[in-house]
């Protein structure tokens, strides 16, 4: 044997072993289903997970594809958020999964769209549920469970009580309902109190929603409350062109204007 031939099967023998190796110690041997340590799931929804994942054991753990998981489990199972997907050594392959939490209602065909953060329509309920929950009148989607739904100003009503620390549950429970007017193009959100804050559906409502929770919790803390529990904030102009919160006890004669 020359030299030449000796050195071509040394090189395919360490290709061999180098397939070999690779085919055992990065194939996937199990998939799990991690949860966040507020929640649990039952053993036949973490069976469905691994399932719609389309992971499947056996196969290398690099061609595991993040986005296409996320994909078909939250496709499969719109309550369920995919955090990430992590992958470890020898061949495991970790799903990491919390629920998504429903506190928004909007009618649609066949009853209310019930929303998360992300305005992702976990279910269609024939009613608005128990507990808290925000309403929302004067506007019908049009949406199937799994899917996303794209309302501007709602999102904007969140990011602002989000930026306000009213997360989840908090800002259901702050917000009762929420009244869009297409004619007007603003909103009427009530509050838990019974006042309602006022707000054009246009702009950075985001910041507009910061100031009018400001403004409505300086008078349900201050000696005069009586204005938090039943009267009217609305943003208005003046004269330098700057955005200032109002109070009014009964709706603000010149709102909404052009």
């Amino acid at each position: 044997m020359n030299k030449r031939a000796a050195i071509l099967i040394t090189v395919l023998c360490i290709v061999v072993v180098t397939v070999v190796l690779a085919c055992s110690i990065f194939a996937i041997g199990q998939v799990r289903v991690v949860t966040t340590a507020d929640i649990s799931f039952d053993d036949e929804l973490s069976s469905g997970i691994v399932t719609a994942s389309g992971v499947k054991d056996g196969g290398s753990i690099f061609s595991v594809d993040e986005e296409v998981v996320r994909s078909n489990v939250e496709a499969a199972y719109p309550q369920v958020k995919v955090i990430t997907v992590e992958r470890s050594f020898p061949g495991t392959v970790s799903i990491n999964c919390t629920l998504r939490n429903a506190f928004i209602a909007v009618p649609c065909e066949g009853g209310y769209a019930l929303l998360d953060r992300e305005l992702k329509v976990i279910d269609i309920a024939a009613s608005v549920p128990e507990g808290n929950c925000i309403t929302v009148f004067g506007y019908t989607l049009q949406t199937e469970a799994g899917a996303f739904a794209e309302i501007p100003w709602l999102s904007a009503i969140i990011a602002g009580g989000e930026a306000n620390l009213l997360m989840n549950e908090k800002i259901s429970y702050f917000l009762t309902s929420v009244t869009y007017y297409a004619d007007g193009n603003y909103v009427d959100m009530l509050t838990n109190t019974g006042a309602h804050l006022l707000m054009y559906a246009e702009g950075d409502m985001a910041m507009v929603f910061g100031g009018l929770y400001r403004c409505y919790a300086d008078y349900l803390f201050s000696d005069n409350d009586a204005m938090a529990y039943g009267g009217w904030f609305y943003p208005s102009v003046d004269g330098e062109g700057k955005v200032r919160i109002q109070p009014s006890a009964g709706f603000p004669e010149n709102f909404p204007s052009a």
